[in-house]
């Protein structure tokens, strides 16, 4: 697991989505949100209209930027116990690392200074089924990257494993994301949401 696992419960003021925080820092807090999310505890998360209106006049500035499927059950924002402006999300079957996804990683690294991009795949993907099951034709653009990704695997839970990890592959393969990861101002890191129980391990 990368990074401490966080023994204090942090306070809402801890979770200032307008202070960037390191890249590791980002990684203890999404820990700890879905150590809270697991455990059923309040959401103390700052979901305001002041917060809206905040946002709206400053702008964004998310702590961590997550690419993720689009899977409904797989909701980062109450994975990782977060409030507006804290998380910018990709959403996308799989949660494969296209053009279009790089490209607004990119958007959330370069110009919105997260210091975090974590690749998010899931237990149970139906797009992760749909490639060990060999469908194409409309699903091509998805199934075959992950196909190119996990080889001859057939078990599920290391698909997905091997799937994130050629996500975060494509994503180093951007030169500016490698540049800005080697210059020490980001992380790209890895992680499985088990969709039975909530947990979320960090690869």
């Amino acid at each position: 697991m990368v990074g401490a696992r966080i023994a204090e419960r942090y306070t809402a003021d801890d979770f200032d989505a307008d202070s960037h925080v390191s890249a590791l820092e980002a990684l203890h807090r999404l820990e700890e949100g879905n150590r809270i999310y697991v455990k059923a505890l309040d959401h103390e998360r700052d979901l305001s209209p002041e917060r809206i209106r905040d946002l709206f006049e400053n702008g964004q500035r998310p702590f961590a930027a997550v690419l993720t499927c689009a899977d409904s059950r797989v909701v980062p924002e109450h994975i990782f116990m977060t409030g507006l402006g804290e998380l910018f999300v990709i959403r996308v079957a799989g949660n494969v690392a296209g053009p279009s996804e790089t490209a607004s990683a990119l958007y959330a690294c370069r110009h919105l200074h997260a210091r975090l991009l974590l690749v998010l795949g899931h237990t149970h993907c139906g797009a992760i089924r749909a490639a060990l099951d060999g469908e194409t034709g409309p699903m091509a653009p998805i199934t075959d990257r992950i196909v190119d990704a996990i080889g001859s695997e057939e078990d599920p839970y290391t698909a997905s494993v091997l799937n994130v990890s050629a996500a975060m592959g494509d994503l180093r393969s951007q030169p500016e994301l490698a540049t800005l990861e080697r210059d020490g101002a980001l992380l790209i890191a890895g992680a499985i949401y088990h969709t039975h129980c909530g947990v979320v391990d960090f690869l």
